[in-house]
């Protein structure tokens, strides 16, 4: 019997009271990779920098898009550029398909999860497991600073509760 696969779903929650608010949710293992960076270096986190990482990401795949898209519509392209070009203009097409279905999925995972951190605001890390795929959820909490700083604690601060589902 072959394991299961392991994804990781991110919550980013703040809290308004006692009240936890989902703010994002990411399913991204470079941004979480980005969050964990940070966290580590002590420096926490604000939601600008993780948002402009994640723009950053972005728009360098459409630059390189945009010179795909020139490169196979200038006149007397080799045929060979011009193949390469369409497959990889098929594949971001496919890749694209996957984000929108992975951006869903992870948005229901995040909801079911974060009912679950509501009902126990200390399991800041936990699994969620089916037959065939498991998803580690990590809760980070925005701190009460405007910029959105964020710390890897879930409910209260300092509070460090880890759990299973």
């Amino acid at each position: 019997m072959s394991q299961p696969k392991t994804g990781t779903v991110a919550l980013v929650v703040r809290f308004s009271g006692r009240s936890p608010l989902l703010v994002e949710q990411i399913s991204d293992d470079q941004e979480i990779q980005f969050l964990e960076e940070s966290l580590r270096a002590g420096r926490g986190v604000v939601l600008e920098e993780l948002l402009a990482f994640r723009e950053g990401v972005e728009r360098e795949s459409e630059q390189f898009g945009d010179y795909v898209e020139a490169l196979i519509t200038r006149p007397f392209v080799p045929r060979e550029v011009l193949e390469h070009g369409l497959q990889w203009l098929r594949s971001k097409i496919k890749i694209e398909e996957f984000k929108r279905h992975e951006r869903e999925a992870t948005q229901v995972i995040a909801e079911y999860a974060f009912q679950i951190f509501e009902r126990n605001l200390e399991m800041n890390e936990f699994l969620l497991a089916g037959p065939s795929a498991q998803v580690r959820i990590r809760v980070f909490t925005l701190s009460g600073d405007s910029r959105g700083g964020m710390t890897p604690s879930g409910g209260c601060a300092g509070a460090q509760g880890r759990g299973a589902a």
